[in-house]
């Protein structure tokens, strides 16, 4: 086990938490200030904290699974902000936004990371839900200050949770109305340009009939990097406006309908992303045998990097000029909306129905270069997506000794075209889409009290799903749009189960065991659109136009439970994990015989997830609360060979294998670097550590103070399977101190206040400035293609602000 305390940051980390635990003031209660009587919380009469996770409610304590829980209460002391925010909170989830907030379902965009399944392109491996209604797009931007509580539950979700679900699943809760009149409103100003006011306002239209809540938010930063373009400091910049809303409608005692909205609008411009540049490349240079017109190789290598990458010392990016031709880094609007209506039938049971409908529309303006430049390129492209879900499941009293619950859902997202733009011709170039998917399943629980102690249970998913593709034709501006070609589809059936033993020792202790099974469906790469002919006909033949499905196993024992005023839970865990879909590079010569390269989806052989993880909090004295948590995870390959580690060490032009494992007979040089059995996965810890410190304390009659201090720390990430270079350890510390009374808080706050600069995302890319002539490892001929280079994104400087909040 690493022990993060061996260095000065960690030191000053834990100096720094022990100052705000320390007893200081007088006494008092060290949970939270409870929120207003008249809002709902997710608490039972006991005090217990209550969840969903299995699609009814039931106390945390006894679900038998491992689910984290981030209260209302916890994202407002610990002030939360984004995602990435909840993931430091968070054991085994881990969650990188170094990309902006643009970006897709997963992959690139966003990187959750729960136990070690993280994902370096295409649809992550977790799935992200707002009230069990699965969000297909990008989060990155959704506002925490109208939750409940956020559920993260760990470990394949299939049965219950559905698609992308193998790593696990995070369920945004937001709040309900209740009866009486409530509400909040709350402004932050923060350095660097950091604004934000938000608020909700809530209560009865018709005392326990109709309720209503609205809510709002406004969100800016200025940006906190120096653009090298312009000299401005505005990389990072992000502003957004939400609004949403939730009716209740409870005409009778047995039925309810809930109808949730909202709209969120996002304008960003340059992220804090650049690249490292290949001169900085120190190993596996590749022997240059001719300079003239460029240089050239007779292996395969086009130079690497080894060891721990740095943030670069600046940024550039060229968002002046793209904003001269009408557009931003990013704009994008969400309209989200559900409706859940629950019958209470005769005897106990109960019946659901959850409608939802999203649209997406994104246009997204990348800088090419990354560099101050007079002739900068640059590209923009927008994309338009929707998608529409019904599911409907009926359960059986929860008294009885045997009961169930038993459902079906649809799902259906379509991407509707849009249009690319680029500076070099200079005009709009629309298209239209037929790509999309259809899931059909059905699914069911079982669960059946064996005796007083021992409880069972199987649950089962069966779905069916197709995964649409076609050929993206760019049009002209002004007149039709092409319609697509290519068009094709493939099916995926799977069946998901899952099976649970429950041991309750005691009241205060509960035992459980899993093994569950969890997929993500395969589907199509999209093969480069300016692309040679002969180009596309060799990525066909070697099979990289498509990907296969992956699949897991994921087994845990886990302990939940409370000594006194302690409260703990643990858990190990193996996951044995089939084809796991990674990225691969493959350059090819444009239709105007510029060479380029395209990023395709490959699968590895087999993987395997070893771990533990445990979870430590207690109020230490009436004022005092203290939590530890930690994660190990040990995630290797098991199987795996890899054309694109290979080049990393030829020294003959030949790969040592050919496509499908086979010795390659015409290898002399006898380099097996493409085998990775024993190599870590990429972009995941192997340790994650969270401790907290607070106090809460009386000041006169109707005043307290706080004191909140949170302390995150995550170990190296390997950028790629090679495990040649990573993103070093980081320490996340935020502190918050504060006031408050009945109807108002005053806090002051610290993010980042180690000034953690550890890159939170290394990209494996080239360095499109340096050409290169080498020989081709797949086909052995010579081919015009680049220098590697790295491209490294950065966290957010340190910050000071200030929140004011009222509420009544």
């Amino acid at each position: 086990m690493m022990i993060v305390c061996t260095t000065a940051r960690a030191a000053l980390a834990l100096a720094l938490l022990a100052g705000v635990s320390g007893p200081s003031m007088a006494q008092s209660a060290a949970q939270p200030a409870a929120p207003p009587a008249t809002a709902e919380t997710a608490t039972s009469e006991d005090g217990e904290i209550i969840v969903t996770a299995r699609k009814r409610e039931e106390k945390l304590q006894d679900v038998p699974l491992s689910i984290a829980v981030v209260s209302q209460e916890q994202i407002a002391r610990a002030n939360l902000d984004n995602i990435s925010d909840l993931a430091f909170q968070t054991p085994g989830f881990s969650f990188r936004q170094g990309f902006g907030r643009i970006g897709g379902g997963g992959g690139a965009g966003v990187r959750p990371s729960v136990r070690g399944m993280s994902s370096v392109v295409g649809a992550p491996n977790a799935a992200f839900f707002v009230d069990g209604v699965f969000v297909s797009d990008n989060i990155n931007s959704y506002q925490l200050d109208n939750l409940e509580r956020v559920e993260v539950i760990k470990g394949p979700q299939s049965a219950l949770f559905g698609r992308q679900t193998f790593a696990g699943a995070i369920n945004f809760v937001t709040r309900k109305p209740g009866n009486d009149l409530a509400g909040r409103v709350r402004a932050t100003v923060g350095e660097y340009g950091n604004f934000e006011v938000s608020g909700y306002v809530s209560g009865a239209i018709v005392p326990d009939a109709l309720k209503v809540e609205l809510n709002a938010r406004y969100y800016e930063f200025g940006g906190d990097w120096v653009n090298a373009d312009n000299g401005k400091r505005e990389l990072g910049q992000q502003r957004s406006i939400n609004i949403g809303g939730t009716i209740v409608f409870d005409p009778a005692p047995n039925f309810e309908a809930v109808l949730r909205w909202g709209y969120s609008q996002d304008r960003d411009g340059g992220y804090v992303y650049g690249f490292q540049g290949s001169a900085k490349n120190n190993c596996f240079a590749p022997p240059i045998v001719a300079t003239v017109p460029f240089p050239r190789t007779n292996t395969a290598r086009r130079g690497f990097f080894c060891g721990e990458v740095q943030v670069p010392a600046s940024y550039a990016y060229n968002i002046d000029e793209i904003r001269a031709a009408g557009f931003d880094g990013l704009e994008r609007e969400f309209w989200r909306s559900s409706l859940e209506l629950n019958w209470t039938l005769f005897g106990g049971w109960r019946a659901t129905s959850l409608t939802a409908f999203n649209r997406n529309i994104s246009i997204t303006g990348q800088d090419n270069t990354l560099l101050p430049s007079v002739n900068p390129a640059f590209a923009v492209d927008q994309a338009r997506n929707s998608d529409w879900s019904q599911e409907i499941r009926i359960s059986t009293p929860q008294d009885w000794a045997v009961r169930g619950l038993f459902g079906g859902y649809h799902f259906r997202q379509d991407n509707n075209g849009g249009f690319q733009f680029t500076n070099t011709n200079r005009s709009l170039r629309p298209f239209d889409s037929a790509e999309g998917v259809s899931n059909y399943s059905i699914f069911g629980m079982v669960e059946a009290d064996v005796s007083e102690a021992l409880t069972l249970s199987a649950e089962a998913r069966y779905q069916w799903e197709t995964i649409f593709d076609s050929t993206r034709t760019l049009g002209t501006e002004g007149q039709p749009v092409p319609v697509p070609t290519g068009l094709r589809q493939v099916r995926y059936k799977a069946f998901l189960p899952r099976f649970t033993a429950a041991y309750q020792v005691n009241p205060d202790l509960n035992l459980f065991a899993t093994a569950a099974k969890g997929n993500k469906p395969g589907g199509f790469n999209a093969l480069p659109n300016d692309a040679i002919q002969a180009d596309n006909d060799f990525f066909r033949a070697q099979g990289f136009d498509v990907f296969r499905e992956e699949s897991a196993w994921s087994y845990e024992l886990g302990a939940k439970g409370r000594i006194g005023a302690l409260n703990f839970s643990a858990a190990a865990f193996l996951i044995d994990w089939s084809n796991q879909q990674l990225s691969r590079g493959e350059s090819y010569t444009r239709t105007n015989n510029a060479p380029n390269s395209v990023v395709f989806i490959q699968n590895a052989g087999r993987s395997q997830i070893k771990g533990l993880e445990f979870d430590v909090s207690a109020n230490a004295t009436q004022w005092l609360f203290l939590r530890a948590a930690y994660t190990f995870v040990d995630a290797r390959f098991k199987q795996f060979y890899d054309d694109t580690t290979e080049e990393i060490f030829d020294t003959d032009g030949r790969p040592a294998r050919l496509r499908g494992g086979a010795i390659n007979p015409l290898d002399v040089d006898g380099l097996s670097g493409g085998d990775l059995r024993g190599n870590r996965l990429p972009q995941t810890p192997q340790h994650q550590f969270i401790l907290t410190g607070q106090i809460t304390q009386p000041v006169g009659k109707a005043l307290s103070a706080f004191a909140r201090a949170d302390l995150a720390y995550e170990s190296r990430r390997y950028a790629q399977v090679d495990n040649l270079n990573w993103a070093g350890d980081s320490y996340n510390l935020n502190v918050n101190i504060g006031i408050e009374g009945k109807h108002w808080n005053l806090t002051l706050f610290a993010r980042n206040l180690l000034d953690d600069q550890t890159p939170l995302v290394v990209t494996r890319l080239l360095d499109f400035n340096r050409l290169l002539t080498r020989v081709n490892p797949l086909t052995g001929l010579n081919q015009t293609t680049f220098f590697r280079d790295f491209a490294v994104s950065a966290p957010r400087r340190r910050q000071f602000g200030l929140i004011l909040g009222t509420q009544f």
